[in-house]
C-alpha cells in the first residue's frame, strides 16, 4: 500500500460528498442483497474507486495523476469507516 493515508485524505477532502456517499452506499446495499456482486467500479471527478468485494479491498486511483503513488488499496472496512458510510 503506497501513500494510502494521503490518498484517502485527498479523496475525502476533494471528492466525498452526499452524492458520492449515496452512490457508494448503493453499491454496498447491492452487495448485501446479492453475493453475485463481486466488483463495482466508479469514476468520479478526481478519483476512480474500485470496490472489490471478493478480496475485501478498495482501490483508490487519483485520475489526474500517474505513477506508483497515484493509487492505493486499503481494507474495505477502513474505507467504509473513513467515508462514514452506513455499513460496517
Amino acid at each position: 500500500m503506497t501513500n494510502g493515508g494521503s490518498l484517502m485524505e485527498q479523496f475525502i477532502a476533494q471528492e466525498l460528498n452526499a452524492n458520492v456517499r449515496s452512490v457508494l452506499n448503493g453499491a454496498f446495499d447491492e452487495r448485501a442483497r446479492s453475493d453475485n456482486v463481486l466488483i463495482r467500479e466508479f469514476e468520479f471527478n478526481c478519483f476512480d474507486v474500485v470496490l472489490d468485494f471478493e478480496r475485501g479491498v478498495v482501490k483508490l486511483q487519483d485520475a489526474l495523476s500517474s505513477g506508483v503513488e497515484s493509487s492505493t488499496e486499503l481494507p474495505m472496512s477502513d474505507f467504509i469507516s473513513a467515508c462514514g458510510l452506513g455499513l460496517l
